[in-house]
């Protein structure tokens, strides 16, 4: 473990600093509102993973399609049966009434005045039972007799940008005072409060409501006028008991007899309509829901006290913080874009049950659409500084132009059989003069050496494969294509020897002893690609070109020669290039003998 950190730290380090640096920006994007849509999405996907809960004590009568044939299709629909509506939940034991229906105009004169004898035959002192949505100046409100009595409130539901029913706004702005939710003026009744009582604690910024099931703690609910509060959806359309209207309406004559253990006793009961002409069915994430069952789960989340907190800035910078943590080492054992979707699949895995959770558990939002970014952002880094290593592992062997083309197209660098041309080159005496020479000067020769090699090599489209001590082994027509492969290996050899003569004339006049060189050259087939672990990785090529090339080399020597090159290469070059026949040799490892010539690099253009 100690060893892996080591050889990982600097990275690791890096990948750290970047991961730190995804989680802030997206943890600013987030709180400037550029994330909201997504947001709002996968809160939408975390409230629908709850599933449907057991609701509060809440019952919905429905004025149903039933109702509404029977009514004659005539709207606003008769206040003699809404009032009939009322009587039958009271006469049923109900603990608060809410109608959301809006009181508009009357349909025949008299209307108005049933609504108002319904509300005072059910509680003839305040605080009423009864909720009833505003109307205007001339609805049953505006009865003397009421004033005071009755909670006038708002049934209207604010809708996001895509259309969608996702929040309330408890209190809602008016002319003179704010004017309740529906949802709320019904909780507020049912802790007993009337309508002034109401408007006190709006001025206060809290209302005591009670808490569902009785007999737990009841609390006081922060209450600002206009904000909107996201609505905990108890489940989808049909998750309330729901009743129809004709029934309930039965039960106002008085010889009707109603059950003790009748499903409206002591619970709140929500009137409203449901029929298709209605127009009161409103996209919600949990699909289309009727107005009054909209309520009702604002209801419940008053009563259950089950809010949707969000857990805030700082929680979820410490989320992300912790995924991209355990993110980072992941991406340095896997390739970038395999540790992109190992790491984000592991942080929506993690995160989604965990935001889950912790909504079920305390009501706090925990969003885990931030960490997931956090990822992919960390995982863009992983991809660049991989780049750039490969990028400064090639720009170390190859010519800038050339390692543009191989990050262009790194297809050919997974491994492959090409024709190619390998070059060996190879100090004479350096080893013995290195021996007598201080180290420092050592280092400086070979400093001024492999830049002319390096230079000379590139300049004809050579890749550099590796430096061994003072020699070099370069590659021709590989990872890219040459079809001139033995030309350019040939003509490097000869600039090469040029470089070298330049550098020996310099080196005289300091009064420095020359060097001399030995370079062999074969072609052949090999295997070219990356070779090596995750760690360290290395393109390059095996073969049996690649023997012979360095068997090559080391017969200058015995020959006498600077340039060899095989049979296989002068295939390829001639007429062009002169060379010399030094006859069949010998090489290990082979069964059967080399040709071999020798080329003058004054006669190589």
């Amino acid at each position: 473990m100690i060893a892996w950190w080591r050889a990982r730290r600097g990275r690791l380090l890096r990948l750290w600093a970047a991961g730190v640096l995804a989680s802030v920006l997206v943890t600013a994007a987030s709180a400037m509102g550029y994330l909201e849509a997504l947001q709002t999405r996968a809160l939408d996907l975390v409230l629908w993973l709850q599933g449907p809960r057991r609701p509060a004590g809440v019952v919905l009568v429905a004025v149903d399609d039933a109702a509404f044939e029977r009514l004659g299709r005539v709207q606003p629909l008769s206040r003699e049966y809404l009032a009939r509506v009322v009587r039958g939940a009271v006469r049923a034991g109900a603990a608060v009434v809410g109608l959301d229906v809006t009181l508009g105009g009357a349909t025949r004169p008299g209307d108005d005045a049933a609504i108002a004898r319904a509300v005072l035959e059910a509680d003839p002192r305040p605080p009423s039972r009864v909720v009833l949505v505003e109307t205007g100046p001339d609805g049953p409100l505006s009865s003397p007799a009421l004033r005071g009595l009755v909670f006038q409130a708002s049934s209207s539901v604010p809708v996001d940008g895509d259309g969608v029913v996702r929040h309330v706004a408890l209190a809602v702005p008016g002319l003179d005072r704010p004017a309740p939710a529906l949802a709320l003026a019904v909780a507020a009744r049912l802790a007993g409060l009337d309508p002034a009582a109401l408007d006190r604690a709006f001025q206060a910024g809290a209302v005591p409501l009670p808490a569902w099931p009785p007999g737990g703690a009841d609390s006081p609910v922060e209450v600002q006028t206009g904000a909107l509060q996201r609505i905990n959806f108890v489940g989808p359309p049909g998750t309330f008991l729901t009743i129809p209207s004709d029934p309930v309406a039965a039960l106002a004559d008085g010889e009707a007899a109603v059950a003790p253990d009748n499903p409206l006793r002591d619970r709140v009961v929500l009137v409203g309509a449901t029929f298709r002409d209605s127009r009161d069915v409103h996209p919600t994430p949990h699909g289309p829901m009727p107005g009054v069952e909209v309520h009702a789960n604002v209801v419940h989340m008053l009563l259950t006290r089950s809010f949707v907190r969000p857990a805030g800035w700082t929680a979820a910078l410490a989320v992300q913080l912790g995924v991209v943590a355990l993110a980072a080492p992941v991406f340095l054992a896997l390739r970038p874009l395999a540790g992109l979707l190992v790491c984000a699949a592991g942080a929506l895995v993690l995160a989604l049950p965990a935001s889950r959770l912790a909504l079920g558990a305390g009501g706090y939002w925990v969003d885990f659409v931030l960490p997931v970014l956090a990822t992919c952002g960390l995982g863009v880094a992983a991809d660049v500084s991989e780049r750039r290593r490969v990028r400064a592992a090639f720009d170390r062997y190859v010519s800038p132009a050339i390692g543009r083309r191989i990050r262009a197209d790194a297809a050919g660098l997974q491994g492959e059989h090409r024709e190619v041309s390998i070059l060996f080159s190879d100090l004479r005496g350096f080893t013995t003069l290195s021996e007598r020479l201080p180290a420092r000067e050592v280092a400086a020769r070979l400093n001024e050496y492999f830049p002319a090699m390096t230079e000379a090599i590139f300049a004809r489209g050579g890749t550099i494969n590796d430096f061994i001590g003072d020699a070099v082994m370069a590659i021709f027509g590989a990872p890219l294509d040459d079809p001139e492969h033995a030309q350019h290996a040939v003509s490097s050899a000869a600039a090469m020897v040029r470089a070298l003569e330049a550098l020996n004339r310099r080196w005289a006049a300091a009064g420095l002893p020359p060097l001399r060189m030995g370079i062999g050259i074969h072609s052949g087939s090999v295997f070219a690609g990356n070779v090596g672990g995750r760690d360290r990785m290395k393109y390059t090529v095996v073969g049996d070109t690649v023997n012979v090339a360095s068997r090559v080399e080391g017969l200058n020597k015995d020959l006498g020669t600077t340039i060899l090159i095989t049979e296989e290469t002068y295939a390829r070059l001639a007429p062009r290039v002169q060379a010399e026949d030094r006859g069949e040799v010998a090489v290990k490892g082979r069964t059967r003998p080399v040709r071999v010539y020798a080329v003058r690099a004054d006669a190589v253009p």
